[in-house]
């Protein structure tokens, strides 16, 4: 059975490559992206590691949130370094103050794009050991009118040490010198940022607050651990802040910057386990088809003493295989595709750092483990019905489908469909989007059991048009519906790859249109000041704009928004917005409102009439809030049911973020007057950019646009190996229809 099995594989050498390469694309996918991740994971780590191995201790304000890669926490009084630096065992000490700031190139844009990548900034530490920045040209900033900057912004705005640049900040923009230009690291710049790097003293003035400092970073006499320098430091300035180790700095800053890219890599996946997928429905059908098309020599076989379980182990055995070869072939495609994927992400605008790519055994094995045990499953039921073939089967000519009439078939399916209906609909009504994954799951399923029985109905219809052109017309519409089962699932992998992208660009018209709406529904503002960085970590406007449109003549309203992370009541990850309380109104229509949202101050919280009612809350209730600072107790002083698109379920007013976090930068700044008043003001800020509403929806537009073109990038391989089944099939099908041709 084994030489049966290996001469009838070399014997059609032409259905081995096609449906090998269906299983190689998926397997390729899956490996290219297990390399592409692991590869970015040692990178960043190493440049991470590379960048803090100095540092034995870490002080900073504990904060009550979790705090991103690129965030900043509470501060503390930088006053603490020189406390730090009286305490046995501590060698050299040093300030972190951290912050945004952007410098500008020659052709007056900022350089880098805040919505792809962040823009850091912090202050140049004098102590070697303790800078995780090293020049690779020029000089430190000698004074506080010169900086430098990371190497990658400097070879793309072509500045060289002694150039002069405009600098961005909280503040209002300003001239500086470049002394020198450094790498992060190993890497040229800190993960794709833009970095700027002040002295102490500048530091503090335009990213923090004089005298206030993000942490103090420590090094040790030789011969004292980590951890006992960290114990010591700890034991001396007490429990208002806390003291890790530099190998816990290490390992935070590494994990916090790998969840940046966590829905990235999650979205990889799940593509790749599509192309996997649709895979799967290739192989079945091909081996079904080959099952059927084999009937009689299986016939024979159990005729002259083979046994069922001996057909199905060579079918087994030519599916592992297929799928052995096929996935050894896709690990070698894989790490091309690795590379692939960082080009792709590099037209997106996001920035990857060189470095050796990574092929670990876990990703190899648990690949081709995958493309293997995707194949013999697939392969499993024409497996099984090729065992039951009974030896006077031999005598039969044909195979014939009767799956169309199944009525079980048709039960099932008609339920799946309609209970996955049922759940999308639910799902859509109670804006789950979890929900709503699962009937389309369910739908799809419910379809596929559905196809054989729809396939023959469809092929008539479908085929009027054929018809109507003769013979040839008739015979092809009869040929598809002889066979209902091989025409479903022939269908059913392109229906994968159609269904996806049906549902994407559904998704991206939908949300376009939600924007729209509310757009013109619900703001009622002229203008919309954005640097397009609203969701990139520590990046946004300077208050200056806000300030300066005020007074502004021209100018109606204006009303600025900032954001935290928060826990609250009780509910984490959630983002709490705040804004000018005292002009909103007048920029956004908040509905029918409650209470007096005008007179939040810095204790108060407007909530959606729709959390009002599902957290039972009314005018006075008093809601616990948890942002960095620690936890604080808000009282709810207004209700409101209009614009909750744009302010969230949740506000405060900037007062009650002041009170707490201190200042910060805005995401965005909403404005009602004439437009040359408003860009005359926003024109320095050159990162900044003033929309009207149509220029607005366009540029959001365009965001969703850029979205769905890495989607359809990434949709075109499960696409294309649905193609490869199609010819597969039709190759299969002629071949079984040589006579009759």
């Amino acid at each position: 059975m084994f030489t049966l099995t290996v001469k009838e594989l070399f014997a059609r050498k032409l259905r081995l490559l096609t449906t090998a390469f269906a299983v190689l694309l998926g397997v390729a996918f899956m490996a290219g992206t297990m390399v592409f991740t692991d590869t970015n994971k040692a990178t960043f780590d190493s440049a991470l590691a590379d960048a803090n191995h100095g540092v034995d201790a870490y002080v900073r304000v504990p904060s009550a949130i979790a705090i991103g890669y690129g965030e900043s926490g509470p501060r503390l009084n930088s006053s603490l370094a020189d406390k730090v630096t009286t305490i046995d065992g501590v060698d050299e000490v040093a300030l972190r103050i951290n912050g945004y700031a952007q410098v500008v190139g020659r052709d007056g844009k900022p350089v880098g794009d805040l919505a792809k990548n962040p823009a850091f900034a912090t202050n140049w530490v004098t102590i070697d050991e303790l800078n995780p920045y090293h020049l690779a040209s020029g000089t430190a900033p000698a004074n506080d009118g010169e900086i430098v900057i990371d190497k990658a912004s400097a070879d793309k705005a072509g500045y060289q040490p002694g150039d002069t640049a405009t600098v961005l900040t909280k503040g209002a923009p300003r001239q500086f010198t470049i002394s020198g230009i450094a790498r992060f690291g190993s890497a040229d710049s800190p993960a794709g940022a833009t970095a700027v790097l002040f002295t102490d003293h500048v530091a503090q003035e335009l990213l923090a607050t004089p005298g206030e400092a993000d942490a103090v970073v420590v090094t040790g006499d030789p011969g004292v651990s980590q951890a006992d320098l960290a114990a010591a430091v700890q034991a001396a300035v007490g429990n208002d802040v806390e003291v890790i180790t530099g190998d816990q700095l290490i390992d935070e800053e590494q994990t916090s910057l790998r969840s940046v890219f966590a829905g990235f890599n999650t979205m990889m996946v799940i593509f790749a386990l599509v192309a996997v997928f649709v895979g799967a429905f290739i192989i079945n059908n091909t081996f079904s088809i080959t099952v059927a098309q084999r009937t009689r020599e299986m016939a024979m076989l159990r005729a002259i003493g083979a046994s069922g379980r001996q057909v199905k182990r060579a079918v087994l055995a030519e599916a592992a295989t297929i799928g052995a070869l096929a996935s050894a072939a896709g690990l070698v495609a894989g790490i091309g595709i690795a590379s692939g994927l960082k080009a792709l992400m590099g037209l997106f605008g996001v920035d990857i750092p060189d470095g050796p790519t990574v092929i670990t055994s876990k990703a190899m094995i648990s690949s081709f483990l995958v493309g293997l045990g995707v194949t013999v499953l697939s392969a499993w039921l024409p497996a099984r019905r090729a065992a039951r073939i009974a030896p006077l089967a031999a005598l039969r000519e044909v195979n014939v489908d009767r799956s169309a009439t199944s009525r079980r078939r048709a039960v099932i399916g008609v339920l799946t469909v309609v209970a996955g209906g049922v759940l999308v609909a639910a799902g859509l009504a109670a804006e789950n989007l979890s929900r709503v994954g699962v009937g389309a799951l369910a739908t799809f399923m419910g379809v596929a059991v559905l196809g054989p029985v729809l396939a023959r109905p469809a092929a008539r219809l479908f085929g009027i048009p054929l018809r109507l052109r003769g013979v040839s017309g008739e015979v092809a519409t009869r040929n598809a519906g002889r066979n209902p089962k091989r025409t479903a699932r022939t269908a059913a992998a392109l229906m994968i790859g159609v269904a996806l992208v049906g549902f994407i660009t559904i998704f991206a018209a939908s949300t376009k249109s939600s924007i729209a709406g509310s757009l013109a529904s619900d703001y009622t503002g002229t203008h919309i000041v954005q640097t397009g960085g609203e969701n990139t970590p520590g990046a946004g406007l300077s208050p200056k704009v806000a300030e300066q449109l005020r007074t502004t003549p021209g100018v109606d309203a204006v009303a600025e928004a900032r954001k935290s992370p928060a826990i609250i009541d009780g509910v984490a990850d959630e983002t709490l917005y705040a804004f000018d309380a005292a002009s909103i109104g007048r920029l956004f229509n908040l509905g029918d409102v409650q209470g007096d949202h005008t007179a939040l101050g810095a204790d108060g919280i407007a909530i959606s009439a729709d959390k009002a009612t599902e957290k039972g809350w009314t005018i006075g209730s008093k809601v616990t809030v948890t942002l960095s600072s620690g936890p604080t107790t808000l009282t709810v002083k207004s209700i409101y049911s209009g614009a909750t698109d744009w302010l969230s379920s949740q506000f405060v007013d900037l007062a009650a973020f002041r009170a707490t976090i201190g200042d910060g930068l805005d995401t965005k700044v909403y404005v009602s007057g004439q437009e040359q008043a408003i860009k005359d003001v926003v024109a320095p800020y050159s990162a900044a950019e003033v929309l009207d509403k149509e220029a607005f929806l366009r540029s959001v537009s365009g965001q969703i646009d850029a979205i769905l073109g890495l989607f359809y990038a990434m949709l075109a391989l499960a696409v294309i190996i649905a193609l490869l089944g199609i010819a597969n099939t039709m190759a299969l099908s002629i071949f079984e229809r040589t006579r009759e041709l």
